[in-house]
């Protein structure tokens, strides 16, 4: 009896994984947990080919695979940063809706809370003694610094990622390395509303969120920050969305009342 002749093709050949493909998975794992983190810069092509066993060219082809997706970035002088793929997906839509539309920075800082609360809570539990030492250290920079200036500005942005940092949770930190680049916007109105007369203010609720950090007190932490987050709302809904911004936060009125008055910035 005849038998049926076999279908053709209905397997495919079995070949070798291509040694690009492997380094770059092993690029994207150690960027997924956190071993590479964002800002970190890759050994070099000829330190990486050493410590896998392949060549630079199998290095150089996995490492413009993961450029292409967004993971990493070569930069002037040669050096390859890891970036979050997160931040280019949310630097333009993000920036552009806040620098047209002032009144989405309220949104952003809604966000903001529902996030960096969190943040706050798991750096609580998670901070480790160089986290800890990472935020003192800016908290003593900005002490010198005055809100408003490009310095304290850098300084503060740092001491919120520091926070996301300390949570040691992957994601949150790309997240927030995402939102770093809508800041600007975000400064733009904070510069209006918040002077050098609140400066006080807002290094102890700095401190605040720190000492509850320190302290492992998770409830405090993230009461600080929800604290300090909706101060900042506050202030600049009343100081700088508003049309009339002669129009001052009752804080305003207490500060004058001590010899302090606050300055009318205008853009």
């Amino acid at each position: 009896m005849r038998q049926p002749s076999k279908p053709q093709n209905l397997f495919s050949t079995v070949t070798p994984r291509k040694i690009p493909d492997v380094v770059y998975k092993q690029l994207v794992s150690l960027i997924a947990n956190g071993r590479l983190k964002p800002g970190e810069k890759l050994p070099s092509e000829r330190d990486m080919a050493a410590d896998m066993g392949v060549s630079r060219q199998s290095i150089r082809e996995a490492i413009n695979q993961a450029r292409t997706v967004g993971l990493i970035e070569v930069r002037q002088g040669g050096s390859t940063v890891v970036v979050s793929s997160v931040k280019e997906q949310l630097k333009t839509p993000l920036a552009i809706i806040l620098e047209e539309q002032a009144d989405k920075i309220i949104e952003f800082i809604d966000i903001r809370e529902l996030f960096e609360s969190w943040c706050a809570e798991k750096a609580a539990v998670e901070a480790k003694p160089v986290d800890l030492r990472a935020m003192q250290d800016l908290l003593q920079r900005m002490e010198k610094l005055q809100p408003g200036e490009a310095a304290w500005e850098k300084a503060d942005l740092s001491f919120h990622s520091a926070i996301a940092a300390a949570s040691h949770n992957v994601i949150a930190i790309h997240i927030m390395e995402g939102l770093r680049a809508s800041f600007n916007s975000y400064f733009k109105a904070k510069k209006f509303a918040l002077g050098p007369e609140r400066k006080d203010l807002l290094h102890r609720q700095h401190q605040s969120i720190f000492m509850a950090i320190k302290q492992k007190n998770q409830q405090a932490a993230r009461d600080h920050m929800l604290e300090h987050l909706e101060y900042v709302k506050e202030v600049i809904r009343r100081d700088f969305l508003r049309p009339n911004r002669k129009r001052r936060h009752p804080a305003a009125a207490r500060e004058k009342k001590t010899g302090s008055a606050l300055k009318e910035d205008r853009p």
